[in-house]
């Protein structure tokens, strides 16, 4: 699964360079700004809270222990498209975490950080980088969760996928936020039972608690 996660990041940083997306790209990625399914452009504000993202050793309070840094890995592959239409001086940061107990399977946590103008674009544009990939076929395409206690909306889907050489496809939910600053997505690709978005939500949030830091 981790070159579904870098091949998410190649394709999005070459959508980063599109000035404008079609109707199909936004029905493919299964999400629209509007209620109506029309489109709007969301200009950064410089009030808006600014963030970076951070690859903490642990996550979600320990549970989840930090196996493989991938910040440089994405920074190699991002490092001569740092800027697009809707994205500007954008960094990656990421890592693959295990959990001790072996009772959750493997996280995977992956996303750019800069200046995003409208974050449900950027957050369209990761989705599409990673149901573009070879194998990977949506399942229930994506929509917007809000756990309870939770302020800030996340964005999940779940996409059937068969790995090389196989033929039975392995069911993955995703989830992600995107905002002025962050976009990023979550998936526990190897997890021993089946998750489901509402959970996956949960720990998406929680994931950007830990993960996502004010820029100073």
């Amino acid at each position: 699964m981790t070159v579904v996660v870098l091949g998410t990041l190649g394709r999005y940083v070459n959508s980063m360079n599109h000035s404008d997306e079609s109707s199909s790209s936004h029905a493919a990625a299964g999400a629209s700004d509007r209620s109506d399914g029309s489109t709007s452009s969301t200009p950064a504000s410089p009030a808006a809270q600014r963030y970076k993202l951070t690859v903490p050793h642990t996550l979600i309070d320990g549970q989840y222990t930090l196996d493989k840094d991938m910040t440089q890995t994405m920074e190699d592959g991002i490092s001569s498209e740092r800027d697009g239409a809707n994205e500007h001086n954008m960094h990656g940061a990421g890592g693959q975490y295990t959990d001790a107990s072996g009772a959750s399977g493997t996280l995977q946590a992956a996303g750019l950080y800069g200046t995003i103008d409208d974050p449900k674009r950027a957050m369209r544009s990761m989705f599409r980088g990673m149901n573009e990939n070879p194998g990977v076929e949506v399942t229930t395409p994506a929509k917007d969760l809000t756990p309870p206690g939770v302020q800030e909306a996340v964005a999940c889907e779940e996409f059937a996928y068969t790995r090389p050489g196989q033929t039975q496809a392995v069911s993955v939910p995703v989830c992600g936020w995107s905002d002025h600053s962050t976009v990023v997505t979550v998936s526990i690709p190897d997890a021993p039972s089946p998750v489901s978005l509402d959970a996956l939500a949960k720990t998406t949030a929680k994931v950007r608690d830990e993960m996502r830091v004010p820029a100073v």
